[in-house]
């Protein structure tokens, strides 16, 4: 507001130098009383995850199978923020990043390996057992005997976390 007044009492005192001049003077004002601040990126309203509900089937795979997971276990988004530009050359921005721990169950049998991972359409882990994106990749096999997840324990019990 302070640039439109500035600005049209410049320019009738002064001309179109003195236009410019309250111009320059009005933003600075305008600046200190209305903050500004960074731009915000885009942000998830719902910071929950998906889990499988009570009576879902999980498949009996034989040999080798493409097969859509059943999540069995998570744990809620993790909001992350991070302020990018320098805020001359480039606006300073607020981009937000989302990060999750999620177990999915993939047979009811014991599984030797798993190949490719895809989510959305994205390939998130390539047949050589290359990843696409930054992340920590745990295969239980689902074997009677095997050990119960660390991160799931640490976050649930150890008593209370079947393996």
């Amino acid at each position: 507001m302070a640039t439109l007044i500035l600005s049209t009492a410049g320019t009738a005192l002064g001309g179109p130098i003195g236009g410019l001049i309250g111009t320059v003077i009005g933003q600075s004002i305008d600046q200190q009383l209305l903050g500004g601040g960074p731009r915000r990126g885009p942000r998830l309203g719902d910071l929950s995850v998906q889990t499988s509900s009570y009576g879902s089937m999980i498949p009996r795979l034989y040999g080798t199978m493409r097969v859509a997971g059943t999540v069995v276990w998570a744990t809620d988004l993790t909001e992350t923020s991070e302020l990018q530009g320098d805020g001359k050359s480039q606006p300073e921005t607020v981009v937000y990043s989302y990060s999750a721990s999620f177990a999915v169950a993939l047979s009811c049998r014991e599984a030797a390996s798993v190949g490719r991972i895809w989510a959305d359409g994205k390939m998130i882990r390539g047949a050589a057992g290359d990843f696409k994106v930054g992340c920590t990749f745990r295969f239980l096999p689902g074997s009677e005997g095997q050990a119960v997840d660390p991160l799931i324990a640490t976050i649930e019990g150890v008593g209370t976390t079947p393996a």
